[in-house]
């Protein structure tokens, strides 16, 4: 049986970046599509918006991003962080997704065939968030950076356990457009009265899922890549 715990799946997805393979299958009914070249929205809303003032130094934003997708008849349904909310509080229980949040297998929980493919659905949104958010100049910032002993992934598990405690609560909220001018992106679980009890508490001793050897690793391959075309076009002088 293959391992899916998240360092395995990063070093895969890094390896694939480096070989300039664009499809991955991540996971059993799942697959990523590597968005090489900063082709992808992330790269080209990089230096956008509210992104603008705080990416002055990062370079790279973009270089290792990648979309997820289930195959279902034969068909790819792109895994937005809504659809994998959706799915994950109708088919696993909290427990379960603290359990992947936790950085287990998911083929180790004993799980059904659907409810382990969404229990790897959850863990590859929650990669994405590692790998493309952080302090690093290949990720976007974030409210819940390493460098504030946080874990890019808080975000989406905020939500998770919210729509585990209140069902009704998704359609009510205000969407976000994306520097990338993508609609209907979930605003970020900001501190305070109304997410306190969902987000991850301080003394959390979880850690970032690209960490040590494999974050190093990530560091040298950026390093290798060309910067992000956007970039100097967003900070050359004559847009100041």
């Amino acid at each position: 049986m293959v391992r899916v715990l998240p360092s395995d799946i990063a070093a895969r997805i890094l390896e694939a970046h480096l070989a300039r393979t664009m499809t991955l299958e991540a996971a059993e009914e799942l697959r990523l599509e590597l968005q090489l070249d900063y082709t992808g929205l992330m790269a080209k809303g990089a230096y956008k918006g509210w992104k603008r003032p705080k990416h002055s130094e990062r370079r790279k934003v973009g270089c290792f991003d990648f979309k997820i997708f289930r195959i279902v008849s034969s068909e790819p349904v792109p895994m937005v962080h809504t659809r994998v909310i959706t799915d994950a509080c109708a088919v696993l229980d909290r427990n379960l997704v603290e359990e992947v949040f936790a950085g287990k297998d998911p083929q180790s929980l004993d799980l059904t065939q659907e409810e382990s493919v969404v229990a790897q659905e959850v863990q590859l949104a929650m990669l994405e968030q590692e790998t493309n958010w952080g302090d690093e100049p290949f990720q976007s910032w974030t409210l819940f950076p390493p460098s504030k002993s946080k874990r890019p992934r808080d975000y989406i598990m905020s939500y998770l356990r919210r729509l585990f405690a209140e069902p009704d609560f998704l359609p009510s909220v205000d969407r976000m457009r994306a520097a990338s001018g993508t609609r209907g992106v979930l605003p970020p679980p900001k501190p305070g009265k109304e997410w306190n009890p969902y987000l991850e508490p301080a003394t959390s001793r979880l850690r970032p899922w690209l960490e040590g050897g494999l974050l190093e690793r990530y560091r040298s391959a950026a390093s290798s890549f060309p910067d992000n075309p956007y970039h100097q076009e967003a900070y050359s002088s004559k847009t100041h």
